[in-house]
């Protein structure tokens, strides 16, 4: 069984332009994304779901670099779906946030993939 969660954008981030970003803050890279508390506080809690054997995916949707929503999942029991296909599913929920959001895999299991930064709200 495989058990999603996540947390509604603002709306300012359903309506905003974005320029497309995807990529650019994969670890090493130069670009840092910025993490709102909110997503940080989605994160800490998906954090408390996984483990070595009950792996996850956590991706955010941002604009302008800024990562205000997130969308999560997890597997619960050792028959879920494959790695691949469970962060393919995360990306293609959060696109449906609306145009103008960026996509990003923010981590695997509990293995941060970007270069980031927590807001200072």
């Amino acid at each position: 069984m495989l058990r999603v969660f996540g947390a509604a954008l603002l709306a300012a981030l359903l309506v905003a332009c974005a320029s497309p970003l995807s990529g650019q803050y994969k670890k090493g890279s130069d670009k840092t994304l910025l993490i709102s508390k909110d997503v940080w506080a989605g994160y800490q809690e998906y954090l408390t779901l996984i483990s070595q054997t009950n792996p996850g995916d956590f991706v955010v949707a941002a604009v302008d670099g800024v990562a205000l929503g997130y969308t999560g999942s997890y597997c619960p029991s050792t028959s879920c779906i494959t790695v691949g296909s469970r962060a393919n599913r995360m990306v293609d929920r959060c696109k449906s946030y609306g145009p103008g959001v960026e996509c990003i895999l923010f981590a695997h299991s509990a293995e941060i993939l970007v270069n980031y930064k927590l807001a200072d709200e």
